[in-house]
């Protein structure tokens, strides 16, 4: 019983932490009659055209209307009233934490007559501050990305930037999850979400999980004055939104690949270095129950097999034998050459060996590389 309510709790607390997160859009309104008059008690109706979800509302003694929580995608919006024509607007595009503000005036006339609008709402937020853009769906498959890295598409807004080659080569892999650094801040101080949930990597500060672009609907970065929601980064909020399921049961292959085919050789190769990169994946999703329940999942692979040049110090013929006695020559003329504190001198050209090590006062001068006997002591 005390497990029960423990993992209860649990799912109660992630339901809350979850809705703290935007991951949804508004349409809001006001129905007016050709005079410009508000129109009390209208009925309002919005249906999705991928899923198929319904809401309605009426509207208030001002004339005004507001649904909220609608998921991301295509809407169909339905106005009605006695005494006036049925009003019916398509073509409401709703993305991520946005209000689309669509007000209709209806025309008089019959309630079995209907007028159709075409045509997409003018998206404004006259309460948030926070600025941002959206980067679509169509962008995320249209545009060409290296990797497949969604986060790309983020350098075309401004105020990003990519992360500079010194502090990409300073932080070593623990730069692998940052993206981009936004107005001037560190890439450790952005923060990321994917469907409401914490995508934040707390140890090198940048995402998770990395979604395919096919599997993405859409994601807004929150370059500025975020809403308290987004709260705990100075930097920006990259929001991503994952796609669904619809009524229509869809899905997509992908092979990308990569090889030396064209590659040249590497100026210090012999040869041209092998390479042989794949990158595949699928997603599918369909309808559970019609209109209800949706399933939709993804995966992705990627295989890499890439050779490597590297400069590397190996030893001779003679240091393989273990005769070092061109490494000790080299190395007395160093030390001459630098300090006359110490010098080092060997017994024999070859292992095993004594190594001397000698100290002069101030009235003892030095004559190449050797010292008096009573001034040295073995160290080996």
């Amino acid at each position: 019983m005390n497990m029960f309510r423990i993992v209860l709790a649990f799912v109660a607390l992630s339901c809350i932490s979850l809705s703290a997160q935007q991951i949804t859009g508004n349409i809001r309104g006001t129905v007016t009659d050709p005079s410009g008059a508000v129109i009390r008690g209208a009925g309002v109706t919005v249906r999705q055209a991928e899923t198929g979800l319904l809401r309605a509302t009426t509207t208030d003694r001002d004339g005004n209307y507001v649904l909220l929580e609608l998921p991301v995608g295509h809407y169909r919006l339905q106005v009605s009233a006695n005494g006036f024509q049925e009003h019916v607007q398509d073509g409401i595009t709703l993305n991520v934490d946005e209000t689309a503000s669509v007000s209709t005036r209806l025309a008089i006339g019959s309630e079995k007559q209907q007028v159709l609008v075409s045509a997409d709402a003018a998206l404004i937020e006259p309460t948030v501050t926070s600025m941002g853009k959206v980067v679509q769906q169509q962008e995320l498959e249209d545009l060409p990305l290296n990797g497949r890295n969604f986060s790309q598409l983020g350098l075309l807004q401004p105020g990003v930037v990519p992360l500079t080659p010194g502090i990409a080569e300073a932080g070593g892999s623990l730069r692998d999850g940052q993206a981009y650094a936004v107005n001037g801040q560190r890439p450790e101080s952005n923060n990321f979400l994917i469907d409401g949930a914490n995508n934040f990597n707390g140890v090198d500060g940048g995402f998770v999980l990395k979604p395919p672009v096919d599997a993405i609907s859409e994601f807004r970065i929150i370059t500025h004055s975020a809403n308290a929601e987004f709260g705990g980064a100075l930097g920006s909020t990259t929001n991503i939104i994952t796609r669904s399921g619809t009524n229509h049961v869809h899905g997509e292959l992908w092979e990308f690949l990569r090889n030396d085919a064209v590659d040249a050789n590497n100026y210090f190769a012999q040869t041209k270095e092998p390479l042989k990169q794949n990158q595949f994946g699928a997603t599918v999703g369909s309808p559970i129950k019609r209109d209800r329940t949706f399933i939709f999942g993804y995966y992705e692979g990627f295989r890499n097999r890439q050779g490597e040049t590297a400069l590397t110090t190996v030893p001779s013929v003679k240091q393989r034998t273990g005769d070092f006695s061109d490494s000790a020559q080299r190395a007395s003329r160093a030390a001459s050459a630098t300090t006359p504190r110490t010098s080092f001198s060997m017994s024999s050209p070859t292992l095993p060996t004594r190594i001397m090590w000698c100290h002069r006062s101030s009235s003892t001068r030095f004559q190449k590389t050797c010292c008096p006997s009573s001034r040295c002591r073995t160290l080996v």
